[in-house]
């Protein structure tokens, strides 16, 4: 018997809007949330492949710059640490859901992983939008080449985006509170660029936001 194929990751039609606008009454608590730039996004459809990577220093960033997209414009798919979706704290049941009904799919970070690249790839192909922290993890002093190696696989542009906090003094790092401010900057297209090239070049699009 032949082997299924993989299932594309895909956002849940009716689930996404509700848990974009629950993420909204999170991360717009106290100051809300400043976007701009929404306008270098492409909107989805068969031709709307595009890489969203971004700055990663706070818990709430992933979930800030999905908010930050309207989802009758895109619908962001985050490539997501395995251990998210298998959070012992609450259990795999509560947490794995949620994520895979807005789309996002487990990564390996401890090493290369193809099955990851081959879900993000289809994500592409099929005209979605991937997330992804060329940081890898939150204050991560490297970068990592996957966003720059799906864009040249994929054939797709990348959007840099920048997120950051303004918090009152009393109010403890990463918690809900304070405004948020969300960046994104004109698409990268690869055009004979290298892995490293084109890694770098999101460094440079992404400090001056």
């Amino acid at each position: 018997m032949p082997a299924q194929p993989e299932a594309i990751p895909t956002p849940h039609p009716r689930l996404y809007p509700v848990i974009h606008w629950c993420v909204g009454r999170v991360v717009a608590y106290g100051g809300g949330v400043q976007v701009s730039g929404l306008d270098h996004l492409p909107r989805g459809g068969p031709e709307g492949g595009v890489i969203v990577a971004g700055t990663h220093a706070l818990a709430l960033d992933p979930f800030t710059i999905g908010y930050a997209i309207p989802p009758a414009l895109h619908r962001l798919q985050f490539m997501a640490k395995r251990d998210a979706f298998e959070w012992k704290v609450v259990g795999p049941h509560a947490i794995g859901p949620v994520l895979r009904a807005t789309g996002a799919f487990p990564v390996d970070r401890s090493g290369r992983d193809p099955r990851a690249l081959r879900q993000a790839l289809r994500v592409l192909g099929r005209g979605g939008m991937v997330g992804i922290f060329p940081q890898g993890t939150r204050r991560g002093q490297g970068l990592y080449g996957g966003a720059a190696l799906l864009a040249l696989k994929a054939g797709v542009p990348i959007v840099p985006v920048r997120v950051w906090h303004e918090r009152p003094a009393w109010l403890p790092r990463g918690l809900p509170g304070g405004r948020w401010h969300v960046r994104f900057g004109p698409p990268l297209h690869p055009h004979g660029d290298t892995l490293r090239g084109l890694t770098l070049r999101w460094e440079n699009a992404v400090s001056v936001l």
